[in-house]
């Protein structure tokens, strides 16, 4: 018993300890973000050892006293991430709350966080629908649609949703399915873009996919139960930077593709994480990747991004688009990323960086917008949401913004934890939960 104690004692030590640490810009900070984001998932778990290792290891002044050092500091993390902020009336108002539908608050928990959250309803899926075909290379541009179990009244309201991985890597359904049985359980209908990556693609391909998928589910309205008029975009870090130049560039003649005749505005956006001003990006992302290059003429083969396919897992990696093996300095970012992106570094194509910021759109017609961060963000600085957050109060454009303590990039998804279990994921998805119902 004595070394069962010890060992739950010191696991909720260790694991705990990691919610402490700050996570630097950087290589160091990617090696920070794994241990502590897992940390942060199993929070209220660690508690638990820790407080049983410390009561049935009473006696034993080390099981007793790192037993409850590591329950302190779980339930700590736990406790600031889910706490409660008035972000929601400073934006809309104290009475933001009873502007929600009473039948759809019924459908929503009524509690910011669970130990566990309870299980959503079972919903409808199709996937691998075409909406069309992808600008850069004629293939065909592919959704999943998650509609509302039976006998859920629709609002009426879809949800447009762009995954994450800095423009480059990851896919459609990926670790996403909680959040849309979620969402779907309530109502609204979830549209899973698989939209074009770089280097393959650059910003204009990848926006003039969005476009098109936007266009696309107005003309379907109908046969989903959508109103076309309650389009909701949101996305997550590379997808969340999409989501917003998206909302905030409404048939800007960049943006829009060729023969796209169809109105692209939305009623709202959802960013997680979001770059919001590629310029300011272009520099921290050299600060973290000093081999970023000036000028394209600075680029050497060593840098240049080639798919290795030599294996079998290869080839997987590479079909099912998570995180292609690239060689050399491109998996996944490297110092070519924003240059793919962009078709260009900062200094030869200025005008391409300010026009892909979604700061840079701002003013009174941008629609409703809601920015989640973590405070200790090591990818993406959380100066870029507090900008956009301070740009849209003073242009009179609703905006929540939400910081959570201790929460790294990627707190709302997990390998290996669910985001039923995780504070901060639970936390975000009662924010965005709630944001939708306001847009409905």
């Amino acid at each position: 018993m004595k070394r069962i104690s010890r060992l739950l004692s010191y696991l909720s030590a260790f694991w705990s300890a990691w919610t402490l640490v700050r996570s630097p810009p950087g290589v160091v900070g990617g090696m920070v973000w794994l241990p502590k984001l897992w940390a942060g998932a199993w929070a209220p778990f660690l508690a638990l050892a820790g407080l049983l290792g410390a009561l049935t290891g009473w006696p034993d002044r080390q099981a007793r006293w790192f037993g409850l050092f590591g329950a302190t500091l779980a339930l700590r993390h736990t406790a600031r991430v889910t706490a409660r902020h008035d972000a929601f009336a400073q934006a809309l108002g104290p009475d933001w709350e009873a502007r929600i539908r009473p039948d759809l608050r019924a459908r929503m928990p009524s509690r910011r966080y669970w130990l566990v959250q309870p299980r959503p309803p079972a919903m409808h899926g199709r996937r691998d629908v075409v909406l069309g075909t992808r600008g850069e290379t004629a293939e065909p541009l592919l959704c999943d649609i998650w509609e509302p179990p039976q006998g859920v009244p629709r609002t009426g309201l879809a949800l447009l949703y762009l995954h994450g991985s800095l423009w480059q890597a990851l896919d459609k359904d990926f670790l996403t399915r909680p959040l849309f049985r979620r969402l779907a359980g309530q109502g609204h209908v979830v549209v899973d873009l698989a939209y074009s990556l770089a280097p393959q693609a650059n910003l204009y391909h990848m926006m003039g996919d969005v476009k098109r998928a936007i266009a696309w589910i107005k003309a379907h309205a109908a046969a989903y139960g959508i109103d076309a008029g309650r389009v909701v975009l949101m996305g997550v870090s590379g997808g969340g930077h999409l989501a917003l130049l998206a909302a905030y560039t409404p048939h800007h003649p960049a943006f829009q593709p060729e023969g796209l005749e169809a109105d692209t505005a939305v009623r709202a956006v959802v960013s997680l994480y979001g770059v919001t001003d590629l310029v300011a990006f272009f520099h921290e992302y050299g600060r973290a990747n000093p081999r970023q290059p000036a000028y394209s003429a600075q680029i050497s083969d060593d840098l240049r991004p080639r798919v290795y396919d030599r294996t079998a897992l290869d080839r997987f990696l590479t079909r099912q688009r998570i995180f292609p093996p690239y060689r050399y300095g491109n998996m996944p970012g490297g110092p070519l990323l924003l240059v793919d992106v962009m078709g260009g570094t900062l200094r030869e194509v200025p005008d391409a960086y300010r026009l892909g910021s979604p700061i840079a759109h701002v003013g009174p017609q941008c629609p409703p917008t809601l920015q989640i961060f973590g405070q200790d963000d090591f990818a993406i600085p959380v100066s870029h949401g507090q900008r956009l957050h301070r740009a849209l109060c003073k242009a009179g454009v609703p905006s929540v913004y939400v910081e959570l303590p201790d929460a790294v990039h990627g707190y709302d998804q997990y390998f290996g934890v669910s985001r039923r279990v995780a504070p901060a994921a639970q936390a975000a998805t009662y924010d965005v939960e709630r944001f939708l119902a306001l847009m409905v």
